[in-house]
């Protein structure tokens, strides 16, 4: 296959909910392939690190609290035009607001408690995986 990449993140609500096997498998049934994924317990370091694009927002403290809280699973993902179909697949951050069928809406607990992450532009896509990934586990996945 040779789509564009983007990462997405299993969240740390829906992880402990249960409900990664079923988010992966949406993912999937939405045309993404899985070209890395690893489970992991961000440390507030990492998690500023992250989210620092936001450090001036008056989320981002409960983000980086909540982004520590368990364990996520950052993933990068395949398709044709990955980033926008993702941002679409996902739904609105609000799941009282995303469209039907959308991660969200079927498996987010609230606003905060969304359930993914998903790269909103190509360049960010590239530093998020960059972020997570080594050039060595993504080797041979990119033609």
């Amino acid at each position: 296959m040779a789509g564009t990449f983007t990462l997405g993140i299993v969240k740390p609500d829906a992880v402990e909910g249960g409900k990664t096997g079923k988010i992966v498998a949406h993912l999937e049934a939405a045309g993404f392939h899985l070209r890395a994924a690893r489970l992991v317990r961000l440390t507030v370091a990492q998690a500023g690190a992250f989210y620092e694009v936001h450090r001036e927002r008056p989320f981002y403290a409960g983000l980086v609290e909540f982004m520590t809280s368990g364990a996520c699973l950052p993933m990068a993902l395949e398709r044709d035009d990955a980033v926008l179909h993702l941002r679409s697949v996902i739904g609105a951050t609000d799941p009282a607001e995303a469209a039907p069928g959308t991660v969200r809406k079927l498996f987010a607990e609230s606003k905060g408690r969304n359930a993914i992450h998903a790269s909103d532009s190509p360049e960010n896509a590239t530093r998020e995986i960059g972020f997570f990934f080594s050039e060595g586990e993504l080797a041979g996945l990119r033609d």
